[in-house]
Parts: C-alpha cells; sequence; structure tokens
C-alpha cells in the first residue's frame, strides 16, 4: 500500500488554505438550506453534497497531525453535527448567528443556545466588566503546559530506547494527550476570541492520565466533545429503545468504526478491525464495571483503582490500540512531527507572546 507522502511547508499550507475555505462555505451552505428547509428527509438531503468534501479534507494533508486533526474536526464532528442538525438536535441550530455557526461546524467547540447568550451577557455583566483579562485568556495556561511538556518529551524521546515497551507507549498516551490539549486549548482561545463568552464548555479534558473508573474516563474525562455527540447520535436512541447496556455498545461501535477510518488516513493501509476490538473489549469491561459497582463487588480504594485502571488501560492500548499504528511506522512519524512542532513553536514563541505582551503593558 502506498504511504503517506512526507509533508512539505508549501502543501501543507496550500492544504490548510483550501481547508480554511472549504469549511466555510460547507457551513454558511448548510446553515441556508437548514434555514429553508424542516428537519427531516428534505434538510439531510439538501446537506448530503457537503458530506464528501468533509471525507476528502485530510486527504490534502500529508502532516500525520493535520490528518488527524482533519479527520477529527471534518470527517467526524462536522459530519456529525450536520446529521444531527439535519434531525434538528446537536449543537448546530439554524437561528445560530453566521459566525458560531461556522465556528461551531468547523471546530471542536460548543456554542451556547440563544436564550442562554441573550441572558449571560446581562447575569456576568458585573464579572465581566471588572475582569480586565481578555476573553480566552484560562486557555494560555493549559497551552504553555502542553508546549512545555511536550518540549520535554522531544528531549527525551531520543533516550527511551531502553524503556519497556509499556512504559514508552503510556509516554505515546501523554504526548497524545498534550497535543490534542494543545490545539484544543488553541482552538477554543481563538474561538473566545472572536467570539466572546458564548463557548459552553471551556476544557475538553478532565485530568484524563489520572484514570480510577473507565466509566469516569470514558464519560467524563476524555474529549468531552465527542463523548456529547457520541451521547446524542448513538447512546440516547438506543437507550430510548433497548437500554442503557445496548446504548452504550452502540456508542463504543461508532467510536470503534470512526477510528478505523483514521486508521485508514493516517497508514492508507486496510484496516484489520482491530480500533473496533479495541472499543468493543473496553465497552464490554464498562458494563461489567458498571454491574460489578452495583452489585457491591467493585469498591476498591482509589489508590488501588487508579493503579489497575491505570494498568489496564496500558495494557489494552498498548496492544490493541498502538499495535496497528507501530507496524505501519506510524509512531516514528508522528514523534518526528512532534520534535519539527515543538522546535517551530519555540523559534515563534516571541512572536506569539508579542500582542500579550502588548496588552499587558
Amino acid at each position: 500500500m502506498q504511504a503517506v507522502a512526507l509533508p512539505t511547508m508549501e502543501s501543507e499550507l496550500r492544504a490548510l488554505a483550501w481547508a480554511t475555505l472549504l469549511t466555510p462555505a460547507c457551513a454558511v451552505y448548510a446553515r441556508f438550506a437548514a434555514r429553508c428547509l424542516r428537519p427531516g428527509i428534505p434538510r439531510l438531503a439538501a446537506l448530503l453534497p457537503t458530506f464528501p468534501v468533509f471525507v476528502y479534507m485530510p486527504c490534502m494533508f500529508s502532516s500525520l497531525h493535520l490528518r488527524l486533526f482533519s479527520t477529527f474536526f471534518h470527517t467526524w464532528l462536522a459530519t456529525n453535527k450536520l446529521v444531527l442538525l439535519a434531525l434538528d438536535l446537536g449543537p448546530l441550530h439554524p437561528r445560530l448567528p453566521l459566525l458560531p455557526f461556522v465556528l461551531c461546524a468547523g471546530l471542536p467547540i460548543k456554542v451556547r443556545r440563544l436564550q442562554q447568550s441573550q441572558q449571560q451577557p446581562t447575569k456576568n455583566q458585573a464579572s465581566s466588566s471588572s475582569s480586565s483579562s481578555p476573553p480566552g485568556a484560562e486557555f494560555l495556561r493549559p497551552c504553555a503546559r502542553s508546549v512545555l511538556l511536550l518540549s520535554c518529551l522531544a528531549v527525551a524521546y531520543p533516550y527511551t530506547g531502553w524503556l519497556p515497551l509499556y512504559a514508552l507507549h503510556y509516554l505515546y498516551c501523554i504526548q497524545i494527550f498534550l497535543t490534542l490539549d494543545l490545539v484544543f486549548s488553541c482552538v477554543m482561545l481563538v474561538s473566545a476570541a472572536l467570539m466572546g463568552a458564548t463557548l459552553e464548555r471551556q476544557r475538553q479534558f478532565n485530568t484524563p492520565l489520572a484514570v480510577a473508573s473507565l466509566n469516569g474516563f470514558w464519560g467524563r474525562q476524555w474529549n468531552l466533545m465527542a463523548v456529547d455527540l457520541l451521547r446524542e447520535s448513538a447512546y440516547e436512541p438506543v437507550r430510548a429503545r433497548w437500554g442503557r447496556d445496548v446504548g452504550v455498545l452502540a456508542a463504543f461501535l461508532m467510536s470503534g468504526l470512526l477510528h478505523e477510518l483514521l486508521y485508514w488516513y493516517l497508514t492508507l493501509q486496510q484496516p484489520r478491525g482491530e480500533m473496533l476490538l479495541f472499543f468493543m473489549f473496553h465497552a464490554a469491561f464498562q458494563i461489567a464495571e458498571r454491574w460489578a459497582r452495583a452489585a457491591g463487588l467493585w469498591r476498591p480504594p482509589k489508590a488501588v483503582a487508579y493503579l489497575l485502571v491505570t494498568a489496564f488501560m496500558v495494557v489494552t492500548i498498548s496492544e490493541m490500540f498502538f499495535g496497528p499504528f507501530v507496524r505501519a511506522g506510524t509512531d516514528v512519524r508522528l514523534k518526528e512531527e512532534t520534535v519539527a512542532m515543538v522546535e517551530l513553536i519555540w523559534g515563534a514563541r516571541k512572536y506569539l507572546l508579542r500582542p500579550f505582551r502588548v496588552a499587558s503593558s
């Protein structure tokens, strides 16, 4: 199978330019179609032409990081949000103003409903007027933290050859979290600056490295935007008809299929079902954990639960999730891109911080 071409600055800037043009264009069209058509088949049929655009968009990038984020932002979130919009569900709504609608469609953010956004200025007027920090200032600290820790990882990676496999893969987990948190925090920072305080959720992760429960990790700690959409598009409709456990299986089934698609985007190799097996395995253990808690069979001390669940996560991720990517050499490409990304950020830090120095002075 043909591998993903090596990225160049010219190719990635060209792909970013196309994505920056195509995403708002599709969002503006979707908003216009949704305002003109009633929910259901007519609206879904009108939105169908946008789906191939979002499905193809990751293929424009050669950088694996940009492919990953384009897959998540466009092929996964944007398409899912538009399907929910066709059913008059989800975070998108035709009555949203144009800019919030476009940003919410193409980015992992959730805008407050119109009633909430209209009430918010009167409710928090005093606090917002007394605060001198610019919108989104609370995201600067996680951005700086992620850059610093990713820099430490980039420096340490050449010396990790002696580490056991599970320890190395635990570093991979930390890298994935820091990279996602950095990108999501930057997205939130820019979105908050453009729209003010109209974002519904401020952070997408809730201490995901402190894992004491599978239910807590997948439901309240990891990638909460994806959790919200999976809940609305898979869990809730299936649970309403067949019960909670089948709803959990449906949500993990959808997540597994989407990760199979992500595997293809990153490797251009035919998926073998390992991503799907990983998520269904975790779904079964999540249901079993909840049953055991309800029966009083699983109530260990918090420290013991942390050690056991973390070990379970690391072993299953190492054996079932990272395995296909390691065989394809994706981990090596991602590490090389991480080192290059950190060097680029540190090289441009004085230009990135210049506006905030001016604002603070």
